[in-house]
């Protein structure tokens, strides 16, 4: 620390200007270069993954509508099948994407929960209208892309 102080000391004034001068420009650039910049990249990768999440939600907003404008105003009461499920499914052609479908009861009403993995959207669309137009009700679904590629897994429960 002594040998610095003495170096520092035999320095002329002008000198000793010079030198603070460009330790504060290196401080400056290396702030830029190491800070600033990560941080403004980091910015902009978080805005398009919000900018993808908010058209995301957009096409899951319209499709809502879509599928909300093809209810029916009167639904009669219907005797809902397993096999009915799945030939609506084979139709449609996402039979092959079904894990699972089950009766359930709850309450004093009965229904069909199926569970669809990876299924194409549009898919997945046409298969919940085709179940709205047999005049079945859905009461319950769950809709996630767990994976962000468009593959969506879906639980419903559907009853009549």
């Amino acid at each position: 620390m002594k040998r610095l102080i003495l170096f520092l000391n035999s320095l002329e004034k002008r000198e000793r200007t010079i030198l603070i001068i460009g330790m504060y420009a290196v401080i400056i650039i290396v702030g830029i270069f190491f800070i600033t910049l990560p941080l403004y990249e980091k910015n902009q990768k978080l805005k398009q993954i919000l900018n993808k999440e908010i058209s995301k939600f957009n096409e899951l907003k319209e499709l809502a509508s879509t599928y909300q404008g093809t209810a029916k105003n009167k639904i009669e009461k219907l005797n809902i099948s397993l096999s009915e499920i799945e030939s609506l499914s084979l139709q449609v052609g996402i039979k092959d994407k079904i894990s699972s479908i089950k009766p359930i009861s709850f309450g004093n009403e009965k229904g069909i929960e199926i569970n669809i993995k990876e299924a194409d959207s549009t898919k997945v669309f046409k298969f919940l209208v085709e179940i709205k137009r047999k005049g079945y009700l859905i009461k319950a679904i769950s809709i996630n892309d767990p994976k962000g590629d468009g593959k969506l897994n879906v639980k419903l429960v559907v009853g009549a």
